[in-house]
C-alpha cells in the first residue's frame, strides 16, 4: 500500500512539475501593465510582422523618449488624421547581446490624395523588454539605425 501511494505521489509531482514548466508565464519577456504616455501599444507577432507591407511610407524620423518610440512617417494621402499606424515585431533569434527584435511599421492608409503628409505616432516598448537585460536592438525595416532601447 506504502509502495502505491508512493508512485501516485511521484506521479502528481511529475504532473504539477509539467503543468508549472509549459506555462505561459515563464517566458522571459517583463509584462509591465499600466499607464502609459505613449499613444499605442507595440506589438509582438510573428505571423503579422510578415504580412506587414511597407511600401506605401516613408520613415522620416525615430526617436526613443522613456520607454515610447516616436515614429514619424511620410506617405501620400488626404488627411493623416485619418491613417492608422501599428508598430509590429518579431524577435530574432540570434545569439546576441543584447538581444533583437526585427519591426515594421504598419501604415493603414486608404486614401488616394496627391498631397504628401507627415504622421508621427508613438509606441510603449515596455513588453520588449526582457528579463535579465537592461537593452534591446530594433531593428526597424525602412530605418537604416538600429535603435538601443535601454530601461
Amino acid at each position: 500500500m506504502k509502495k502505491n501511494t508512493y508512485l501516485l505521489g511521484l506521479v502528481f509531482v511529475l504532473f504539477i512539475g509539467v503543468f508549472f514548466v509549459s506555462c505561459d508565464f515563464m517566458d522571459d519577456h517583463i509584462k509591465n501593465p499600466g499607464t502609459t504616455t505613449c499613444d499605442k501599444s507595440a506589438v509582438e507577432d510573428a505571423t503579422r510582422f510578415n504580412q506587414v507591407s511597407t511600401n506605401n511610407y516613408t520613415i522620416t524620423n525615430v526617436v526613443l523618449n522613456g520607454n515610447c518610440l516616436e515614429i514619424t512617417v511620410s506617405s501620400s494621402g488626404c488627411n493623416p488624421n485619418n491613417w492608422d499606424m501599428n508598430f509590429v515585431a518579431s524577435e530574432v533569434v540570434v545569439e546576441t547581446l543584447p538581444n533583437q527584435w526585427n519591426a515594421k511599421v504598419e501604415l493603414i492608409n486608404n486614401e488616394a490624395c496627391q498631397a504628401v503628409f507627415q504622421k508621427t505616432v508613438s509606441f510603449d516598448l515596455k513588453d520588449f523588454q526582457w528579463t535579465g537585460q537592461n537593452q534591446v536592438l530594433l531593428n526597424i525595416d525602412g530605418w537604416n539605425t538600429p535603435i538601443l532601447y535601454q530601461y
